[in-house]
């Protein structure tokens, strides 16, 4: 039987691609005269979805990780990635998203293999091979504010309320720990602070998620473990005429030895990214962060080298094609250990009544939280949508999330110990945002 009945109402915190996808998969499940209508509310910080992490980023779907502490994520990016390919069988989808698969190029030093593999926006070298598996040998590359767009227009489609440009302040609790409402600050708003009742209330506002927790529950001994992960990006316009063909996604960092990727869109436009910031300090939720200017300029001279601006796929490109379009900062929603959090907090760690002897007693809060997965939050989205939506109405998911569970010493996240109410460091030297 389902913990959720009729018109109950589930707050997802969070309009990037984990609370889209969950309110998503949710809404289809309760659209199923099977499960309850429940009724889903998406709280966004920022002025509309898909702002922050979700949008700034290569766009690739694949379950190929090269990092060791990410291997365990295998699983769950074969069940997301089918989940993703399952969608692009629909023309809307692929339309949306640009989604094209086999994609996914690196280059290496070598001797001129497979460089007819590589779209024409890249310049071509003989002094370099294509790896083909760059991420795995399954891959895929969309427009990532496509898979926005579309995720967006689904939700609304199935009933979602999608609220922007409110920040979760207050979780109300009954007296034995269980959810009963939210309430959100919205700036400039009438009234400025707004209550929402709910019976289910999940916490995946990303890189935001460790400091809005401690915020609601300052005396949990949760204490979420996270990391500073920013990168600086630019958009440029695209050399070569829009195709099919155009989208995908090209690695340089074995050739040059550091962080540098091109993904070409189904919009006209290549985004960039170069280096990992590490010591940048978070801002708070709804707001974004101004760029290095310096990395801005390093990443617009290697398009400058790398982009084919000579090629004859059209009129002839002239040096000073180089059109910079947009430029900005993205924090990926980073834990210490690589691996996300996908779980429900017991009612009894909501505060500190456990006295940290025995095992915890699992009774259920209606507080659940989902964040932590790094760089790969798009390519996991889909998958763990569907996995948090089974949670939330007390299903057994598909996979085995106990890998994911707030406890174990794999994920970051600890009991030990009392969360403090004060903003915590990163093991960088920055320290969170104010709420």
């Amino acid at each position: 039987m389902s913990r959720l009945q009729n018109n109950d109402v589930v707050a997802i915190v969070g309009g990037g691609v984990i609370g889209l996808s969950t309110a998503y998969n949710l809404a289809q499940r309760c659209s199923n005269s099977t499960w309850p209508n429940v009724r889903i509310k998406v709280i966004e910080a920022f002025s509309k979805p898909f702002t922050a992490a979700s949008s700034t980023c290569t766009g690739c779907f694949h379950y190929g990780f090269p990092e060791s502490q990410t291997q365990p994520l295998k699983p769950l990016g074969k069940y997301s990635f089918d989940l993703w390919a399952a969608e692009a069988e629909e023309a809307d989808f692929k339309a949306t998203t640009g989604y094209r698969p086999q994609s996914c190029f690196g280059i290496n030093p070598g001797s001129g293999q497979g460089l007819d593999e590589l779209p024409d926006w890249v310049q071509k070298a003989s002094s370099w091979n294509v790896d083909t598996e760059v991420l795995g040998t399954y891959n895929a590359v969309v427009n990532p504010t496509g898979v926005g767009g579309w995720l967006t227009s689904q939700c609304l489609a199935l009933g979602v309320e999608i609220l922007t440009g409110l920040r979760l302040v207050h979780v109300s609790l009954s007296t034995d720990d269980k959810v009963q409402a939210v309430t959100c600050y919205a700036k400039g708003g009438d009234p400025a602070m707004i209550r929402i009742e709910c019976k289910q209330v999940l916490l995946a506002c990303g890189p935001w998620t460790p400091t809005v927790y401690v915020a609601l529950f300052p005396s949990s001994p949760i204490h979420l473990q996270w990391t500073t992960d920013a990168g600086d990006w630019v958009t440029i316009k695209n050399p070569c005429p829009t195709t099919q063909a155009t989208t995908a996604f090209v690695s340089f960092a074995n050739l040059i030895g550091e962080k540098l990727e091109f993904a070409a869109r189904n919009d006209g436009t290549i985004w960039a990214c170069g280096r990992r910031t590490l010591t940048a300090a978070l801002p708070p939720p709804g707001h974004l962060n101004e760029p290095d200017e310096s990395v801005i300029e390093e990443l617009s001279d290697r398009a400058r080298t790398w982009l084919n601006w000579k090629c004859n796929c059209h009129a002839k490109h002239a040096s000073n094609d180089f059109q910079l379009i947009s430029k900005g900062r993205g924090f990926r929603p980073a834990a210490k250990s690589g691996l996300p959090t996908i779980d429900e907090v017991a009612s009894s760690e909501l505060t500190d009544s456990h006295d940290g002897q025995g095992p915890v007693k699992k009774s259920p809060s209606g507080v659940f939280v989902c964040w932590g997965h790094g760089s790969y939050g798009l390519t996991l989205g889909m998958g763990t949508g569907r996995l948090v939506s089974q949670l939330l109405l007390g299903e057994k998911p598909d996979l085995d999330l106990s890998l994911f569970a707030l406890h174990p010493s794999s994920n970051g996240s600890t009991a030990s110990g009392k969360a403090s109410s004060a903003l915590p460091a990163d093991g960088n030297g920055a320290t969170g945002p104010q709420l």
